[in-house]
């Protein structure tokens, strides 16, 4: 089956944690070649990241990247702390990127999010743009009539919605309050979820096969249906953690169609993309 990873992160020197080294330092993008192409990757979106004192150019280095491999497909980075303008966003679109990645984690984030000019969601909303969304549950509730307003661009919920950890005995009900405000869009056509760090429900994170998250994916996939629903690996951060196959056998996968399967690890990221 080919596939396409919906959510990866690539860097000049490799993906490190502060204060840690990188798994891969320069030799990261060929760590992720030689696994695309052994597990059938033929389309790849990387989640641009310009915080923490990372590569403050990752928007550019993805773009050059992107340049020689037709096989990826970018997100640039807007930072919630400020305002970015119209200007911006066109020249990020007209450099090839296909959205944003908007990292908006809590309340604060949110709100700031909220308070930029429309003009950029109506210059997003022209191009029929991706716009991948790292948020928590008070952010996702806090940006919900910004995903209702406008219904032409795509909404990517990163990470399950970031639930957090999830107890091994949590109830169903438990589970779906957790994911209240993410489940409240799934009327929403344009709403979008990412079966991607599934490693981050599990303490330790590294307790594969991770097995509390079934809860929280069936939720998911039964909200927001295959079709809405996209794989993704979390490269590299996940490979802290787990391995790449094992980002791909994510709890509950096994009860899909075949025909729902094909939709989540490729399909769907595949239309989305089409429409730019």
């Amino acid at each position: 089956m080919k596939r396409a990873d919906a959510h990866i992160h690539l860097f000049p020197s490799g993906y490190r944690r502060p204060n840690a080294a990188s798994l891969f330092g320069e030799g990261e993008l060929q760590a992720y070649e030689a696994l695309r192409i052994h597990h059938d990757i033929d389309l790849a979106l990387a989640i641009a990241y310009e915080g923490d004192g990372g590569d403050a150019d990752n928007n550019a280095f993805l773009r050059g990247v992107a340049s020689s491999h037709d096989w990826l497909r970018t997100l640039a980075f807007a930072a919630v702390d400020t305002r970015p303008d119209r200007a911006a966003i066109e020249e990020w679109l007209e450099a090839g990127h296909s959205g944003l990645a908007i990292y908006a984690l809590d309340r604060a984030g949110a709100e700031a999010v909220l308070n930029w000019p429309e003009e950029i969601w109506r210059a997003l909303q022209a191009r029929r743009a991706i716009v991948s969304l790292n948020s928590r549950a008070e952010a996702i509730a806090i940006l919900a009539p910004l995903v209702a307003r406008w219904s032409e661009i795509a909404f990517l919920f990163s990470h399950l919605g970031l639930p957090g950890v999830i107890a091994a005995d949590a109830s169903p009900e438990t589970t779906r309050e957790r994911l209240r405000p993410l489940l409240k869009l799934a009327p929403l056509p344009n709403a979008h979820v990412k079966i991607s760090g599934v490693y981050a429900t599990s303490d330790p994170a590294h307790a594969y096969p991770h097995a509390a998250a079934r809860g929280a994916i069936a939720c998911i996939l039964d909200g927001f249906g295959p079709a809405r629903c996209l794989w993704g690996s979390d490269f590299a951060p996940a490979l802290e953690y787990v391995s790449l196959p094992q980002t791909l056998d994510w709890p509950g996968h096994q009860d899909l169609t075949e025909a729902e399967r094909q939709l989540v690890y490729g399909e769907n990221l595949k239309r989305l993309l089409a429409t730019l």
